[in-house]
């Protein structure tokens, strides 16, 4: 099927029961923006896809349809992060517009992988966000007050590859940090004191983007009090994810 049959065989399916727990009739308001996931390869939909809110921590599955509806996924400025994944495929995650007038279906393609590492996932973990990344939400909501730099999970993921230092530098924080004296480093809230230091960096971990699932950066008068009880100096990196 055609990408633009499949768009309209999603806009069709959006009023359909099938996406209901019941048999009363369904409204797009209650639903919420339908989502599709199918394979990269054959274009099949994909039935019992998990699609995971990553701010509000819920987890739903997708039916035969490959369908299912955002409506109660928490999202921030009419926006939520959303991870899909299913046994076999890589994840993925992405940020989904969620506003009144989002209203087109979203398509989600995943791709097969060769070989799986070894996992045990528990229902906890699927239902409900890691601990370190709700600090980070946390610290979304108060990001004008304190002039925080954010990198969000999706941003994140999009640099998968390469190194933590050098993305840094592309995002600008870089140079806020090599010109303070010294330079606080925290991994899910803690003070970091990495093994390896990235060349040239003031006490930058040296690991991969992929090691982390989003950055705040304080700089200057407006940084949180907690920092500078810390040591933190004149900056304070905040690090979020599994790290070495």
């Amino acid at each position: 099927m055609s990408g633009l049959g499949r768009i309209a065989l999603l806009a069709t399916l959006a009023a359909s029961p099938a996406l209901a727990q019941d048999t009363t009739k369904v409204t797009l308001k209650s639903v919420g923006r339908i989502l599709g996931v199918f394979d990269a390869e054959s274009g099949l939909a994909l039935e019992g896809a998990d699609v995971i809110d990553r701010i509000g921590g819920i987890a739903l599955r997708t039916q035969r349809s490959g369908l299912v509806g955002l409506a109660g996924f928490a999202n921030q400025h009419d926006s939520a992060v959303v991870t899909v994944r299913k046994i076999g495929y890589a994840d993925t995650t992405f940020l989904a517009m969620t506003g009144a007038s989002d209203t087109v279906p979203m398509q989600v393609f995943l791709r097969h992988v060769t070989t799986l590492d070894s996992m045990i996932v528990t229902a906890k973990e699927v239902e409900h966000m890691p601990l370190y990344l709700r600090d980070y939400e946390e610290r979304t909501r108060d990001a004008k007050a304190t002039g925080a730099k954010l990198v969000a999970p999706l941003e994140m993921r999009k640099n998968d590859g390469r190194k933590l230092w050098d993305f840094l530098r592309s995002k600008g924080i870089a140079n806020n940090l090599s010109r303070c004296g010294r330079v606080g480093v925290y991994l899910n809230g803690v003070p970091y004191r990495p093994t390896a230091v990235a060349p040239g960096s003031p006490g930058i971990p040296d690991d991969d983007v992929d090691q982390y699932d989003a950055v705040v950066f304080y700089t200057g008068a407006q940084m949180p009090m907690e920092f500078r009880r810390t040591g933190a100096g004149c900056a304070a990196l905040l690090l979020y994810g599994r790290g070495k």
